[in-house]
């Protein structure tokens, strides 16, 4: 869940959902049965590149793809 235009969010950067926008989606998500509420694009963009490699997330780490190696005690 992105950022929700309340006081709490005030000085937070970027965009905002209304607070009844939410609330009506909550609601419609309930009503149908749905088991659970992707209200916003961030909250969608990120359940999306769940279901990818670990690497699409984190860039990063392709870089890091050393062979383990065994460590003796």
């Amino acid at each position: 869940m992105g950022y929700v235009e309340i006081r709490m969010a005030a000085r937070a950067d970027g965009p905002k959902m209304q607070p009844t926008e939410l609330v009506t989606k909550v609601y419609d998500a309930v009503e149908t049965g749905e088991y659970e509420v992707i209200a916003d694009e961030l909250t969608a963009q990120v359940k999306a590149a769940l279901s990818g490699p670990v690497e699409a997330l984190y860039p990063e780490l392709r870089d890091t793809r050393a062979p383990l190696v065994a460590v003796e005690e």
